[in-house]
């Protein structure tokens, strides 16, 4: 099989899309079969920033059509659901079998909450964005999803709002997890829970990241114990900007670190005694998978891919959405109780092991891919079953 994978993001391995999307077909081509790729690097200058809503579409478009016109089509073109309008409309003229469009999170989705944190008076997408975004963004990932021969998704939230609200088949839709490495069970093994004073968040310091929640949460904890202290993983902006987040009188308890490769992020979790990620909006976050196989225990949102990976009570404490008070409970449980750390710790880290290495979740995508194309094939020796 001869795979194109189109994702407008840098294959340096520092964001979890592209973490989830390089790993995953590196054990794809481990299986015999050609992956080739398109990303934010084959840009050219003066295309990217906002003419890049454009330009990627184009630059997948004719990426796939030379090599059909060359008599070597790809067999499937993997592109993110933003970018993937443009190639599923001509899809019959540029692949064998098909194109698949992977969704990190419904764009639409993810956009109506936007407008319902600007209601609520949450922050929210300014007057240009809101403009903007619907037309030159919103209506080519409408199109890549109802186009397309197969959506990968990566929650069961976003498969019913595929289906109830978008109307694609529930035939044509399948599923991506993000997995972890082995390196990432090391601390497991050396997890006592004996301590409970330094809170994780690991992920980009943006609004759909729960960070408004986390904020007022943090503050009001680290004011009732002293010893308290917050990491930021990976935030994406400079470390100011995260500490100005903060009240002066807790800003000396948050560090921030970069993203780091797999051996810096497993000494980070290492050093950590509670993962929290209050998510408004997410795919299924590869920094949860990445804690529960360390043997984290976990609060986290009940919404997104978060509540398909962690089971409430067993393998994580799950809160709404919106609740920085449920927030500061949740972890507040977790400081009083060293045995409910561990068990929550412990389980995650079996559930992670059982459900979310990177050969199974590889497996699902390729057998995904492979029932794409016999599909294709049994309906070409049909038609000429029927011709002859």
């Amino acid at each position: 099989m001869r795979i194109l994978v189109a994702h407008n993001v840098d294959r340096r391995r520092t964001g979890g899309m592209s973490r989830i999307m390089e790993i995953i077909h590196d054990e794809v081509a481990a299986q015999g079969h050609i992956v080739e790729w398109l990303s934010a690097e084959d840009v050219p200058p003066r295309w990217r920033g906002s003419m890049v809503r454009a330009a990627f579409p184009w630059l997948v478009y004719q990426k796939a059509r030379a090599a059909a016109r060359a008599g070597v089509p790809y067999d499937i073109v993997n592109v993110h659901e933003p970018h993937g309008a443009l190639v599923a409309l001509a899809q019959k003229r540029v692949t064998r079998h098909g194109v698949v469009v992977t969704s990190h999170g419904v764009e639409r989705r993810a956009w109506e909450l936007a407008l319902e944190e600007r209601r609520l008076g949450r922050g929210g997408p300014g007057l240009r964005t809101r403009v903007v975004y619907p037309t030159t963004s919103l209506w080519q990932s409408h199109l890549a999803l109802t186009c397309a021969r197969l959506v990968l998704t990566l929650s069961d939230q976003d498969r019913e709002y595929l289906t109830t609200h978008l109307g694609v088949p529930a035939s044509r839709i399948g599923r991506m997890r993000p997995g972890a490495d082995q390196a990432f069970a090391a601390p497991a093994t050396r997890r006592t829970y004996a301590s409970a004073d330094r809170l994780l968040f690991a992920g980009t310091w943006r609004h759909n990241k729960g960070i408004v929640d986390l904020v007022e949460a943090f503050t009001t904890l680290a004011r009732r114990h002293r010893t308290l202290s917050l990491t930021v993983l990976g935030a994406g902006v400079a470390p100011g900007v995260v500490a100005d987040a903060f009240p002066g009188d807790v800003r000396g308890r948050v560090s921030t670190i970069p993203n780091a490769d797999d051996c810096g992020a497993v000494a980070t979790l290492e050093r950590a005694d509670i993962f929290v990620l209050p998510s408004l909006f997410e795919g299924t976050p590869l920094t949860l998978i990445e804690a529960m196989m360390s043997g984290l225990p976990i609060v986290a949102t009940a919404t997104c891919g978060i509540k398909d990976a962690v089971e409430a009570d067993r393998s994580g404490l799950l809160i709404p959405t919106r609740s920085p008070a449920a927030l500061d409970a949740a972890v507040e449980r977790l400081l009083a109780s060293r045995p409910l750390r561990e068990s929550l710790g412990r389980q995650a880290h079996a559930r992670a092991q059982r459900e979310f290495t990177w050969p199974k979740v590889a497996r699902e995508v390729l057998g995904a891919y492979q029932r794409l194309m016999h599909q294709d094939l049994r309906q070409a020796s049909v038609a000429g079953s029927a011709a002859g």
